[in-house]
């Protein structure tokens, strides 16, 4: 923000001008419902009779958002030399309802004197184009959890899942990426976008409401099996009957490669289909479950928020053997 003085006369010439510019800066907090914002004003170009102004800050903040410091400074700082800053920070707090989602804006407010004059404008005021939003919601362990992001422009990095950490399951995710036809997350697909009843979702893919329900390998062909399922249960285009979905199963090679196959004789792979059910240990699968599951914590993704998933080394450790 830049903030132009003009100190009239009784006739309106001028008498003297300084600039002010004022700068602000705030790291929102993915898992928080609290924010500090540092403020700064800086004179500069002063001249003729303003070799000096006196200025007031304060925040405020709208829906159910508060400003709890609603000042940088107290009262007004004299800012004399050129260059010089009046620094300090306020902080907001903002927790909604939970499951419910708040768009707040941030506003600012300057009260500019010079001594020795009366104001004729002494108050300038303007928002922040980049709205805050903060949503709450209960988690497994029954604690409320809240933060917020930046709710106007928000370039959110990818889930990377590589094989090399989380094993068969993220092979089960790039199998599906590149050989069913929706490539669901890949840039050259379609996004997947965040569902909150993942729960219930998974019931169909891989629990009870599947029309055929997924039946675990012995240990001596996926040791501790269990259900994963790609587009994730929790996104909006996973929850498909498990009977639709191709079923493989990764087998881990000497070479430290992953092949993959399909997981019954009698359950062909067409490609076609719109989801992969893949059979991959317990513990893997909830390694993986618990990056994502950080992953939407940390953008503090809502329901129908797009991303992307990459499992950047998939090329490298697996060999396709369908």
């Amino acid at each position: 923000m830049t903030v132009n003085f003009t100190l009239r006369g009784e006739q309106q010439e001028v008498l003297g001008t300084a600039i002010l510019y004022v700068s602000s800066s705030a790291t929102l907090n993915p898992r928080s419902g609290t924010w500090k914002e540092n403020i700064s004003v800086e004179f500069s170009q002063p001249w003729g009779q303003v070799q000096s102004l006196n200025v007031a800050a304060d925040v405020s903040c709208t829906s159910s958002c508060v400003a709890i410091e609603k000042s940088p400074w107290v009262g007004a700082k004299k800012l004399v030399d050129n260059g010089v800053l009046a620094t300090g920070s306020v902080a907001y707090s903002n927790v909604p309802a939970i499951d419910k989602v708040d768009l707040s804006t941030t506003k600012y407010h300057l009260y500019i004197t010079h001594t020795g004059s009366t104001p004729t404008l002494p108050n300038v005021n303007w928002d922040n184009p980049h709205q805050v939003r903060c949503d709450s919601h209960l988690t497994d362990t029954g604690n409320i959890n809240t933060g917020c992001v930046d709710g106007a422009v928000r370039q959110d990095p990818d889930l990377e899942l590589p094989v090399s950490r989380y094993g068969a399951a993220a092979v089960t995710y790039g199998w599906a990426q590149w050989n069913l036809k929706d490539k669901w997350g890949l840039y050259s697909g379609s996004p997947l976008n965040r569902a909150t009843n993942g729960p219930e979702r998974r019931k169909f893919t891989c629990e009870e409401k599947s029309s055929d329900p997924f039946e675990k390998m012995p240990n001596s062909v996926v040791l501790d099996d269990s259900c994963d399922e790609f587009p994730f249960a929790s996104t909006q285009q996973g929850g498909t009957d498990g009977a639709l979905c191709a079923e493989i199963r990764a087998h881990l090679r000497e070479d430290g490669k992953y092949e993959v196959y399909k997981a019954w004789d009698d359950r062909p792979i067409t490609k076609q289909e719109p989801c992969v059910r893949g059979h991959v240990n317990l513990l893997e699968n909830a390694t993986a479950g618990s990056a994502y599951s950080r992953y939407i914590q940390d953008l503090r993704l809502i329901e129908g928020d797009p991303f992307y998933v990459t499992v950047p080394d998939y090329f490298d450790m697996t060999v396709d053997a369908i």
